[in-house]
C-alpha cells in the first residue's frame, strides 16, 4: 500500500518537476511604444490605387522618457480590386530601427490577396470581416544581410458607432487580430512579432480624411536567447487621406 502511494506521488510530480526548470528560465517583459502614423491613398483608376505609409515608434522608458528602441518605416505599392470583394496588392517597404545594442536596416517586398467576406444582408452587413494573406520577402541587415519568407494573416473590421455606416461624420472602432508564421529560417532580429491584437476609435472628417488613435497588444519573442519573451503595448495615432501631401502646398 505504501509502495503505491509512494509510486503514484512520484507520478504526480515528477511533471511538476519536470516544469520548474522551463519555467525559470523564460522571462517576460513588457514593453510600451508610441505611434504616429500617416498613411496615404490614391485611385489611379476603376479598381487600381496606389498608396503609401509613414511610421515612427518609440519605446518608453520609466527612467528616462524614451527607451533603447525606435524605428522608422516608410512603405508604398498598388492594389487592384479583382471584384468588389476580392483585392490583391503588392508592396516595398524600408525600416530603419535603432537598438541600444545595434542598429537594423530591412527591405521588405509582399504579396497580398484580401477577402471581404461573408456577404451578409440585413443589420449584419454592416459587420463584414476582411481576411488579408500577406507573404513577405524579407532582406535584414544587422551585422550581414539575412533573407528569409514570412506569412501574415489578418482579420478586421470596423464598427459604425453614431451612423449606419463608416461614413463622414461617424465614430467608429477599428478592431484587428494578426498573426505572423516564419518560413524556413527566421531572420535575425531582437523582437520577432507572433500575434497582435489592435482596437481604436476613429472619425471620419471627409471622404479624403480619417483619424484613429488606436491601441495594440502584440507578443513576441527574443530570437537570440529563444526563452525570452516580451509584450509590447502600443498607443498609434494615425492620420489617412487621399490627398497629396504636394497637392496642399500648391493650394496655399
Amino acid at each position: 500500500m505504501r509502495r503505491s502511494a509512494l509510486l503514484a506521488s512520484c507520478l504526480i510530480l515528477a511533471p511538476v518537476v519536470g516544469l520548474v526548470p522551463l519555467q525559470a528560465q523564460d522571462r517576460d517583459e513588457t514593453n510600451t511604444q508610441v505611434s504616429v502614423g500617416y498613411e496615404y491613398q490614391h485611385r489611379i483608376n476603376e479598381g487600381l490605387r496606389g498608396f503609401g505609409d509613414i511610421r515612427y515608434e518609440q519605446q518608453l522608458d520609466p527612467h528616462s522618457v524614451f527607451g533603447d528602441r525606435s524605428r522608422l518605416s516608410a512603405t508604398g505599392g498598388v492594389s487592384y480590386d479583382v471584384t468588389k470583394r476580392f483585392r490583391i496588392e503588392g508592396g516595398l517597404g524600408l525600416y530603419d530601427t535603432s537598438l541600444d545594442v545595434t542598429d537594423a536596416f530591412e527591405v521588405r517586398l509582399w504579396q497580398a490577396l484580401t477577402v471581404d467576406w461573408p456577404e451578409s444582408s440585413g443589420v449584419l452587413r454592416r459587420y463584414v470581416l476582411s481576411h488579408r494573406f500577406r507573404l513577405e520577402e524579407r532582406f535584414k541587415r544587422a551585422t550581414d544581410w539575412d533573407f528569409a519568407l514570412r506569412l501574415r494573416y489578418r482579420l478586421a473590421f470596423a464598427i459604425p458607432v453614431n451612423r449606419y455606416a463608416v461614413e463622414p461624420g461617424a465614430f467608429f472602432v477599428p478592431l484587428k487580430a494578426e498573426f505572423f508564421v516564419p518560413i524556413g529560417s527566421e531572420v535575425e532580429e531582437f523582437f520577432a512579432e507572433r500575434a497582435r491584437f489592435t482596437a481604436g476609435l476613429g472619425y471620419v472628417f471627409s471622404k479624403s480624411w480619417t483619424a484613429e488613435l488606436r491601441y495594440a497588444w502584440q507578443r513576441s519573442r527574443d530570437n537570440v536567447g529563444m526563452d525570452f519573451q516580451t509584450t509590447d503595448q502600443f498607443i498609434e495615432f494615425r492620420i489617412k487621406t487621399r490627398v497629396r501631401i504636394r497637392d496642399l502646398v500648391k493650394s496655399r
